[in-house]
């Protein structure tokens, strides 16, 4: 899991399909379990604490896993969410891209290439090993639609 913060209300959550093998993303009730012990892993490992409103974002990738994008909303009722959280969830079906520099010539038949304004984009196609995903996403950029 990695984290990456945009400003104090926005931040993204990075999940390998690994770890999210048992989550049923298209039963509420299966995500919003999840969700309440990866805050609680946010509190005790990273000493991020989440309480508020938040709007939740999804991405799901099938070969990478998730992205869970949050925002929280600035309200004025700060108190009445004290230690506690409220959030609305949407979740996304989604193929992420992967921005190199140099195309990995040991992944040609696994990958989709797209040059976009002079940049270099990969798509996967096919299943990764757990080297070659970690030796990717290591030598690229990961892009998903915000």
């Amino acid at each position: 899991m990695s984290i990456k913060f945009t400003d104090d209300l926005t931040f993204d959550i990075y999940v390998k399909k690994q770890v999210i093998e048992d989550v049923d993303f298209n039963d509420r009730e299966s995500l919003e379990k999840y969700l309440k012990k990866l805050f609680k892993t946010l509190k005790n490992k990273y000493n991020i604490t989440v309480e508020g409103f938040y709007d939740i974002t999804v991405y799901i990738d099938k070969y990478y896993g998730v992205i869970f994008h949050l925002e929280k909303e600035d309200l004025d009722y700060y108190d009445f969410y004290k230690n506690q959280v409220d959030m609305r969830i949407i979740t996304i079906d989604t193929e992420f891209m992967y921005k190199v520099d140099d195309i990995p010539l040991n992944l040609l038949d696994k990958i989709n290439i797209f040059a976009i304004n002079n940049e270099i984009y990969i798509k996967i196609k096919d299943d990764l090993t757990n080297l070659e995903m970690m030796e990717l996403v290591e030598n690229s950029r990961l892009v998903f639609d915000k």
